[in-house]
């Protein structure tokens, strides 16, 4: 008897990228910062990814989420609690 094991879609992937995008935005305007540009230099994260992940057009390593959200004054866990919408 064998396991059978599916991954998700690749719409639901894409999906997926679009909302967390959508929610580092938020957090970004949240914290005070109009435009992505001068969120990522103050940061010292690649301006030019990281407009890419907000757009989520761009696949991202966890580290890089990671440091992303850290640099944001959050965790990982406080990050995805709730809503990604």
């Amino acid at each position: 008897m064998s396991k059978k094991t599916s991954s998700p879609p690749e719409e639901n992937v894409i999906e997926l990228q679009k909302k967390i995008g959508q929610k580092l935005k938020r957090i970004r305007k949240e914290l005070g910062y109009t435009n992505g540009d001068d969120f990522a230099y103050d940061k010292g994260i690649n301006r030019s990814q990281y407009g890419k992940y907000e757009a989520g057009s761009q696949d991202m390593r966890l580290s890089s989420l990671v440091k992303i959200i850290n640099s944001m004054g959050l965790t990982l866990e406080e990050f995805f609690k709730g809503s990604l919408d």
